[in-house]
């Protein structure tokens, strides 16, 4: 009789050794394990890595909740659920997207040859590049920096510009550059833990303006402005802490000064608009964003 009793409870022990802990993240992650010490500020735990038994360490602060010999030995080790908690929680993120801009401004005012209103119409579309770097403070709200840039150009090969005292014979070219820089608050939307989640996000920031330009002769216009932008934000959960980014977005802004250089003669002027210049505009555009850490 003792014989049987001495071997259940080896049987037991044997059982106990085996099974697997379970540890229940505050992310509502899962992780089955051998839990190997608790500590003050992290829990050790062995796990089957690839059938490589690895010495792993969470913090506590990230654990809801332990318990001892609940799993049978095959259970699948570190089970996660990436696509419901990418979106969820704080975190550090990093977005860039590319695709088109377009200009909303009218046509000037009083009558412009067919060729020079073809000439602007194309000028307005251009190409349009996204970076932002933002850090979600809780669930819903996050803090950021904002970097877009908009480029455009156009070429006519030859047009006659006739002056005071001369007739040129040259381009009419426009090659559009700016750079927006701004502080940004994000917003989330909805269920943060569904795969497609909406965003917003709003600026007010500073945008650098240059035009290498030619109306015969060559010249170069530098401007600055006080600018503000909105973000309507699509995001696509694929897992491993990667989104897929839609984005439209609308610019508005105007210049109201400009710094004109001669390019042939290395002179420059400052002229005062009668009217600000709107240089606002629409973008439409995809990229990625790569959530830091786990989530």
């Amino acid at each position: 009789m003792k014989k049987w009793i001495t071997l259940s409870f080896l049987i037991v022990a044997f059982l106990n050794t085996k099974a697997q802990d379970l540890i229940i993240k505050t992310n509502g992650d899962s992780i089955p394990c051998k839990i190997k010490e608790l500590g003050a500020l992290y829990i050790s735990y062995y796990y089957n890595n690839n059938g490589v038994v690895t010495q792993g360490n969470i913090p506590t602060q990230q654990v809801k909740t332990f318990q001892y010999n609940v799993l049978p030995t095959d259970s699948v080790f570190l089970k996660k659920n990436k696509k419901a908690s990418f979106h969820s929680g704080e975190g550090f993120y990093i977005s860039a997207s590319v695709g088109l801009g377009y200009l909303v401004a009218p046509l000037p005012d009083g009558y412009i040859p067919d060729f020079y209103k073809e000439y602007l119409t194309e000028l307005r579309s251009g190409t349009s590049y996204h970076v932002s770097g933002f850090y979600f403070l809780n669930e819903r709200i996050g803090l950021g920096f904002h970097y877009g840039s908009f480029n455009t150009h156009n070429v006519i090969d030859q047009v006659v510009v006739y002056t005071n005292t001369d007739t040129l014979i040259g381009p009419l070219s426009d090659n559009i550059r700016t750079h927006y820089f701004a502080p940004s608050l994000y917003l989330k939307f909805g269920n943060t833990k569904q795969p497609v989640l909406p965003m917003l996000a709003v600026g007010f920031g500073y945008t650098n303006y240059v035009n290498d330009a030619s109306l015969a002769i060559p010249f170069k216009i530098e401007s600055s402005t006080i600018g503000i932008h909105l973000q309507g934000i699509l995001d696509i959960n694929m897992g491993y802490n990667m989104a897929i980014s839609l984005k439209a977005g609308a610019y508005s802004g105007s210049l109201t000064k400009a710094k004109i250089t001669d390019v042939n003669a290395q002179t420059t002027r400052t002229v005062t608009y009668t009217e600000p210049d709107n240089i606002s505009r629409i973008d439409l555009h995809v990229g990625l964003r790569y959530k830091f850490g786990n989530n």
